[in-house]
């Protein structure tokens, strides 16, 4: 009997996800899933204590800068979508730094210079702090003294470091070791390694937040906005911006005090698409944003329910379908303050059904190739950016180099409150991976800019002051008109991959899953490595699949006999850490999930 038992185990995922790790998670208030506990708990605090989605987000947004700094830090950006209620439409924030007015393609090639993800060359101006404040002083109820309590403490007291951090601190020494400002803030004052569970400090970055609340105190009798206004300002254009750029050009970097005091985060409607009865919101073509609502445009032509959930023909139209989504972003998606970009017929469910059109259910694709939307758009007649591939078939590629990005990670914070405000927003940047500290200020510098191309060729090229064409990608999903979902995920490129797994194992198999969302998260996944790798170098990697393996043996021969090139790897081991909440449109009850692959952590109340 117990034989028995233990072989029917092996086949269950021919039908259903294991029993969830975590137990259900819900309440009647609020829920948060955030990337690490202590944020998580800062911003379940935030909401006890009478604030909205937004106030908590931010207060989140603060932790984690200060105590994730291995997926991000406050020198870093932060891409944002908010619902509030009131307004009843949901509004794209962009904190993504542009790179400055001096950075031009010839002064990098006339230097020698690339924008390999370390140090200074490849650095734009920190846009999660501008984005942040923005949220807060449009839509939060508290002023920044409020919410950033947690993060000074954190980095004034200390915090118990975590794994991921001391693994990420020791992986990097020798870049540590360059920088004086580094050494001093991630090494213990004798030059030796922190360990798990022992207390670090960042004096520097606390002096630094601390002084934007002295901003906003003084403020503050012009208003709650004036003060929030103040503390941002003191950063972008007072005394702290003054130093950053002191560094920054002490160390030959083209930047000047302009682009700092300049820099706004950019509000601007979101992209959206239609998916059976649900609506997607996504940030603008300027992130890998609508790749994932190009993905559901082109799968809503097929009957996903159907063919059942991880089945071979399920992962098979899946990943053609991500292949041919990544082809038109690498193709088309870049800043749209430079770009006039063919949105509307990228976006067309004409145009999803031509390139379902294209999907061959026997074999599996070997090129990259980009669609042609311009048919389909009423203001885009020419594309002069054809070069990321059509029809591309290189033969000798180094696939493992895509994952290369996967030393630097990202975060994500999701936030529905009791009013059914919703904040969703995936930061990264200003990592102890690459990003110099700027001096004292405990500011990490972002290397976003590793993002840009150096080639006039491509649509994604940088240009002085533009914003590189980020992988950062949150998500809100509508149901029949109604607040439904709030998801996003760490993870580079595939971030829309974990995203659009994560989704259809919602919306297409509710069952399967309902009313444990950590289960929905936990499904083994694929990752399709058939794109141009967003940083730098910007690799290219053909038909390369990588899949859990408990998928299935059988899938997996069949997919195998489809074409794919197919490594199986071990469970929960594809990058990712998928953080959800959502409303349960029976009850009104918040449900929050994290993903087990990592210690993403979810909350109510």
């Amino acid at each position: 009997m117990r034989r028995l038992f233990t072989l029917s185990l092996i086949f269950v995922f021919a039908g259903s996800a294991l029993a969830a790790e975590r137990p259900a998670v819900s309440g009647r208030n609020g829920g948060v899933s955030a990337g690490h506990p202590l944020t998580t708990s800062a911003a379940l605090e935030i909401l006890q204590r009478g604030g909205n989605a937004f106030d908590a987000g931010v207060a989140a947004l603060f932790v984690g800068g200060v105590i994730e700094q291995d997926l991000y830090g406050l020198g870093g950006e932060s891409l944002v979508l908010v619902y509030p209620k009131k307004e009843g439409k949901v509004t794209s924030i962009a904190g993504q730094g542009w790179a400055p007015k001096g950075a031009t393609i010839d002064w990098y090639t006339e230097r020698d210079k690339t924008l390999e993800g370390k140090g200074l060359d490849p650095a734009v101006v920190p846009g999660a702090i501008h984005a942040a404040l923005t949220v807060l002083e449009k839509w939060g109820t508290m002023s920044f003294e409020d919410v950033s309590v947690r993060a000074i403490e954190y980095a004034r007291d200390g915090f118990p470091l975590r794994e991921l951090t001391t693994s990420a601190i020791e992986r990097e020494l020798d870049f540590i070791h360059e920088w004086p400002d580094n050494e001093r803030y991630w090494l213990k004052p004798d030059g030796s390694l922190y360990k798990a569970g022992e207390t670090i400090a960042f004096p520097g970055l606390a002096r630094t937040l601390s002084r934007m609340v002295e901003a906003e105190r003084a403020a503050k009798s012009n208003g709650r906005e004036a003060g929030i206004v103040a503390a941002r300002d003191r950063f972008y254009k007072g005394d702290l911006a003054e130093e950053m750029v002191s560094f920054l050009q002490e160390h030959g970097a083209p930047f000047v005090l302009e682009d700092f005091s300049e820099f706004f985060a950019r509000i601007e409607e979101p992209t959206s698409t239609t998916y059976r009865g649900y609506t997607i919101y996504k940030q603008s073509f300027n992130s890998q944003g609508p790749a994932l609502l190009l993905m559901l445009n082109i799968l809503e032509t097929f009957d996903l329910a159907a063919m059942g959930h991880y089945s071979a023909d399920y992962l098979h139209v899946l990943v053609e379908t991500m292949k041919l989504a990544y082809a038109d972003r690498d193709t088309y998606f870049a800043d749209p303050d430079f770009v006039k970009i063919p949105g509307t017929g990228l976006l067309s469910k004409e145009y999803a059904r031509k390139r379902a059109g294209q999907i061959d259910m026997s074999r599996a694709s070997e090129v990259l190739r980009a669609g042609d939307p311009l048919p389909f758009d009423p203001d885009v007649n020419e594309w002069p950016f054809w070069v990321a591939g059509r029809e591309s078939d290189v033969s000798a590629l180094d696939a493992s180099a895509v994952e290369v990005a996967s030393l630097k990670d990202t975060t994500h914070i999701a936030i529905i409150d009791r009013e059914g405000n919703i904040f969703d927003s995936t930061p990264s940047g200003g990592w102890t991976v690459g990003a110099v500290i700027l001096g004292n200020t405990g500011i990490g510098m972002s290397v976003r800019g590793e993002q840009f191309w150096l080639d006039p060729d491509r649509v994604s090229q940088l240009r002085p002051r533009s914003r590189p064409r980020y992988t950062l990608t949150p998500s809100i999903v509508f149901k029949d008109g109604e607040p439904f979902l709030a998801i996003g995920t760490p993870g580079g490129d595939i971030q829309e991959q974990t995203i659009v797994q994560t989704l259809l194992s919602i919306v297409e198999f509710w069952d399967a899953w309902y009313p444990n969302l950590h289960e929905a998260i936990e499904w083994p996944r694929v990752q399709t490595l058939h794109l141009h790798g967003s940083f730098w170098p910007h690799p290219l990697g053909l038909n390369r699949l990588n899949v859990e393996e408990d998928v299935g043996s059988v899938v997996i021969r069949t997919l195998r006999a489809r074409g794919h090139e197919v490594r199986v790897v071990p469970p929960r081991s594809i990058s990712g850490c998928a953080t959800a909440v959502m409303i349960d449109p029976a009850t009104g009850t918040r449900i929050a999930g994290a993903d087990p692959r990592r210690d993403c952590y979810a909350a109510a109340y």
